[in-house]
């Protein structure tokens, strides 16, 4: 199984337990901007009692759901990870959390064909949001870059108003502006 096919498959799980997500990390950030090469996918899941269960029933032969979740300080959710056999590429999913931005965003969530499945996936302007968070509270480059592309693809059509009131709530309006400023949009 391909890395592709992992996340297909691991959408189409998702899907059969009922687990509402949406598409986050590069992934997203592909599917808005310029795509580059990644290891993983991301995933915010809404979780209820039962649903890991129903999820590992699902997965198709050649993923394991580790039993185990851990806390994940970038984002400081619970993280679980579904691991494709014989690779390093792993599919991490992060639980909602109560986070007025996280809960936002997951509402926002758009309808988007991804690979070869209909799924949800993060709005540009809420890829942008997020990424300036990480850019500043984990200091990385690809994150930057990752808000640049979309910034380039993307621009004309986003909504700047919820791009500045969250960007004014988490503090990284300067960053944004820096950011921002160093792409020319058409």
């Amino acid at each position: 199984m391909t890395a592709d096919e992992a996340v297909v498959a691991v959408l189409a799980a998702l899907d059969a337990a009922a687990i509402p997500y949406m598409i986050v990390g590069s992934l997203a950030s592909n599917f808005h901007g310029v795509p580059r090469s990644t290891r993983d996918a991301d995933f915010v899941v809404k979780l209820t009692p039962g649903s890991l269960q129903r999820l590992g029933s699902h997965l198709a032969s050649g993923l394991i759901l580790e039993r185990q979740g851990a806390f994940e300080g970038v984002t400081g959710t619970i993280r679980h990870v579904v691991t494709l056999v014989r690779s390093p590429f792993v599919c991490e999913l992060f639980e909602l959390s109560d986070d007025p931005h996280d809960r936002a965003r997951f509402a926002r969530r758009v309808s988007a064909r991804v690979l070869t499945h209909d799924s949800f996936v993060a709005s540009a302007e809420d890829m942008i949001i997020t990424k300036l968070r990480w850019a500043t509270s984990a200091n990385r480059p690809k994150d930057r870059e990752d808000i640049r592309n979309i910034l380039a693809v993307q621009g004309p059509q986003l909504d700047w108003a919820y791009v500045d009131r969250w960007t004014a709530a988490h503090g990284t309006t300067q960053l944004f502006a820096e950011i921002r400023a160093s792409v020319p949009l058409a």
